[in-house]
């Protein structure tokens, strides 16, 4: 007896590292795989099990947690990052912009077509397509587009969409269907029904009163329906390598979002913020620090080098201290920074608690506040492409100083692209600009840092969260004037490939 129970003690560690125990559902091979993980910064093979990474290393470290049922994936030595995390959107703008199509700069049929297949492929089905502002006149030839050019790649959406004049419209066969216009339709009073001149079925241009035969059964919540509009913007955040996000708008939406994560349509990670005037909001509701795919606990404020703001912010902060909740605050220019920075200041000499405080877009401080950043442990929350051109982006002084740095885009003020994020970090003037390596860390571990979640995700590292990335190109090998040029060939949120670049 004494002898099985010593041999059970003995090999008992090894019984836990068993192969078996470490078997893969994913495995990525022959990557240019750079971690983030400054202990690890290179590798060539991922192991996923479940949500998680569970091996980092050599395509024959990684190979040995491979099995029958293993998904084996060759990157072809494709760069594989951590997810992009992007530390200030508005993320129900960003499913907005799906919202209503804009063709006035369309030079064809074939402009719209391309228009509407690229919504097409982020909205959820059976979302209207609205817009319009297309105008065939000055097109050669000059033939409108029509149904029949459109269905094809709107198949699951209804779509209608105005002329530039606004007498005219356009509606796929889907909206025509839930309008109830068919061949026999007679045309509306003051209005016209085109039809094809073979079929005599509707070709889906409308005229005059015909309009509104569309235009009265479009949802009147369409711009408001936010399940729908955030898993537009879920969808667009996969397709450019965003996992994680940080919503910045003050708008409560948390809900939203754990509503659309249960009908397992939410592929990004939300740490969503309110106002700094409402921390009571929050004093009810779970501010997890863990794994959640829909986080609360933060808190923005504004300071706008206004008489009185430096004020207000000490009063906002001290309240949103006793609910240990995170604070942020817009600042652009020296005055609003030199406010928010003496409000974290005076927050920061009291406690002991990790609070993380975050000056956000932290543009055109005045030089002497550059070493404030690190002194009060504030994080520069930065948005490159924003103020790209400007001379207020003080990426090289914020790092060289110490201080922490989050990259984001402020979309969808700009645009959601993290790449042309890096490429406007990493080409800034005034001496500004940072490297490549730096402006992706910042876009990864350093925005994870920002939201409590280094521990959890920004890096590829065994027992982290599989959130990762492959693009089309190495970004750390080509010029740097390229790098908006490459593209996001799969995205992987938890373990699971939520976007494909067919």
């Amino acid at each position: 007896m004494i002898y099985w129970v010593l041999t059970f003690i003995l090999i008992r560690p090894f019984l836990a590292f068993t192969p078996e125990s470490g078997t893969a559902d994913l495995i990525v091979i022959n990557a240019k795989v750079r971690t983030m993980d400054r202990t690890r910064p290179t590798a060539e093979a991922i192991a996923v099990k479940g949500s998680e990474i569970i091996a980092v290393g050599s395509n024959a470290e990684v190979r040995a947690h491979q099995r029958a049922a293993t998904r084996v994936i060759d990157a072809q030595g494709k760069l594989v990052l951590p997810g992009f995390n992007d530390s200030h959107v508005h993320f129900m703008a960003i499913g907005n912009t799906f919202s209503s199509v804009d063709l006035r700069d369309a030079r064809s049929s074939g402009d719209v077509v391309r228009k509407l297949k690229h919504y097409a492929r982020f909205l959820p089905k059976g979302r209207w397509i609205l817009g319009g502002g297309w105008d065939h006149v000055n097109w050669s030839p000059a033939d409108p587009p029509t149904r029949t050019l459109i269905d094809a790649v709107t198949p699951d959406h209804p779509v209608f969409i105005y002329r530039a004049d606004t007498k005219t419209a356009l509606a796929n066969g889907h909206a025509l269907k839930l309008a109830q216009i068919t061949k026999e339709s007679a045309d509306a009073l003051g209005g016209e029904i085109l039809r094809d001149a073979a079929s005599g079925e509707p070709n889906g241009i409308l005229r005059g009163k015909a309009i509104s035969l569309v235009r009265s059964i479009i949802p009147a919540n369409h711009t408001r329906d936010w399940p729908a509009v955030a898993e537009a913007a879920s969808k667009y955040a996969a397709s450019l390598g965003v996992t994680s996000v940080q919503d910045t708008d003050s708008d409560d939406h948390a809900e939203v979002y754990r509503q659309l994560e249960r009908q397992g349509k939410l592929h990004t990670k939300i740490y969503d913020c309110i106002s700094l005037s409402r921390p009571q909001d929050l004093e009810s509701k779970p501010r997890s620090q863990g794994r959640e795919m829909v986080r609360q606990g933060c808190l923005k404020g504004f300071s706008d080098g206004e008489p009185g703001d430096r004020q207000r912010l000490k009063k906002d902060i001290h309240q949103a201290e006793k609910s240990q909740l995170q604070v942020m605050i817009h600042a652009i220019g020296p005055r609003a920074n030199d406010d928010a920075l003496s409000a974290i200041e005076l927050a920061a000499r009291t406690g002991r608690r990790d609070r993380r405080f975050r000056v956000e877009h932290a543009y055109n401080a005045a030089p002497p506040d550059i070493a404030r950043f690190t002194r009060a442990g504030a994080i520069a929350s930065v948005q490159p492409y924003l103020f790209y051109g400007g001379s207020g982006g003080s990426y090289r002084k914020l790092l060289d100083s110490g201080a922490r740095l989050a990259l984001g885009s402020d979309a969808s003020i700009t645009d959601f692209d993290p790449l042309l994020g890096i490429h406007a970090a990493v080409t800034a003037g005034h001496g500004q600009g940072i490297s490549v390596e730096e402006a992706v860390y910042a876009y990864t571990l350093g925005s994870a840092y920002a939201e409590f979640q280094e521990d959890v995700k920004g890096s590829i590292e065994s027992g982290k969260l599989a959130d990762f990335i492959m693009l089309s190109e190495d970004i750390f090998a080509i010029p740097a004037a390229d790098t908006p040029k490459a593209k996001v060939l799969m995205t992987v949120v938890n373990g699971r490939i939520v976007y494909e670049n067919k």
